[in-house]
């Protein structure tokens, strides 16, 4: 089993169990901007209080190849953070974002973007969003492979990207400054 299968067996899954999702990280960025290896997948995911017992019981069903701590799992269910699951044969790490009660983050299941990877329809983040979501991470710790994600998305989806909604949440997320920084910016 390798990244493509575990992506669409937990989007199975959260659609079985009708839990919004959004494929997100650097397998968004990818195909938004310039591919580059991971060895993880990331879901953000909303779980309001009472879809919790939903996820617990989507993931219980996993089978012995995947590592699931339910306690863990609940634990950072609470407190909106984030958990993640192993697939054990390959190592491959997943991880779920629990989405804030946010704008930001209500926007970006708004704008989610259903398109179709390995066959399969799946709710992507929009390029907007995923720029949006590094440049502030970046703010935080500042990273030079998520910046270089920035401007390869920004390169790539040069004149497709809702500049409007961009330049405004830039700024409402404190983040214009580095988002200016990437567009003067090169990919290499």
């Amino acid at each position: 089993m390798g990244q493509r299968d575990i992506i669409v067996l937990l989007v199975k899954l959260f659609e079985k169990y009708k839990i919004s999702y959004i494929l997100t990280g650097s397998f968004a960025g990818s195909f938004w901007g310039h591919p580059r290896a991971t060895h993880d997948i990331d879901f953000l995911v909303e779980i309001e209080t009472l879809q919790i017992s939903k996820i617990l019981a989507m993931l219980s069903k996993l089978d012995s190849s995947f590592s699931v701590d339910l306690r863990a799992i609940q634990n950072a269910i609470d407190r909106h953070g984030q958990f993640n699951i192993v697939h054990n044969e390959t190592e491959m790490k997943i991880d779920f974002w629990v989405a804030k009660n946010t704008d930001f983050e209500k926007n970006k299941f708004k704008r989610k973007v259903n398109t179709k990877v390995f066959g399969r329809k799946v709710a992507l983040v929009s390029a907007e969003d995923l720029i949006l979501t590094k440049l502030s991470w970046i703010r935080e710790i500042h990273s030079d492979r998520h910046f270089r994600d920035c401007i390869g998305i920004l390169e790539r989806q040069k004149g497709k990207l809702d500049e409007k909604y961009l330049i405004e949440n830039a700024k409402n997320l404190g983040v214009n400054e580095l988002l200016s920084e990437a567009r003067k910016s090169k990919y290499y």
